[in-house]
């Protein structure tokens, strides 16, 4: 997919300036399962941290399966905070370059994934922009 370095790289700008503290590794607790409560054990920043990388997570799953009832949620959940506005935005902006670059590339032969996609992208950008 073409979005996944731009999510690698989201997630670890996110992330490099918390690192996790405890002693147990708290990313073993949540593989699989990324919604799970998050540990006591962490101190707030940490928490927020892992919070973060969740709904980062979660634009990533609404962006490859768009047509999910709470995929524009999930964008703009995230969007809305003015500390993560400018990262969103051209995280969408990227993708929708991308997309719009195999739309005029395959023409008709265009998945219908893919042109969902770009729908998604389009409202979640206009969305963003209007608030």
């Amino acid at each position: 997919m073409p979005y996944k370095p731009i999510l690698i790289f989201l997630t670890t700008a996110c992330l490099c300036t918390t690192t996790l503290s405890g002693t147990e590794d708290p990313s073993a607790q949540h593989q699989g399962n990324h919604r799970s409560s998050t540990p006591t054990s962490l101190s707030p920043k940490d928490q927020h941290a892992l919070e973060l990388g969740r709904k980062v997570l979660a634009i990533s799953e609404a962006i490859e399966n768009p047509q999910a009832p709470k995929a524009m949620d999930a964008v703009t959940d995230l969007g809305h905070d003015q500390r993560y506005y400018i990262m969103v935005r051209g995280w969408l902006s990227y993708q929708l370059q991308g997309d719009n670059s195999i739309l005029d590339a395959s023409a008709e032969r265009t998945d219908q994934q893919v042109k969902d996609r770009i729908h998604l992208l389009q409202q979640s950008i206009r969305m963003l922009d209007l608030e």
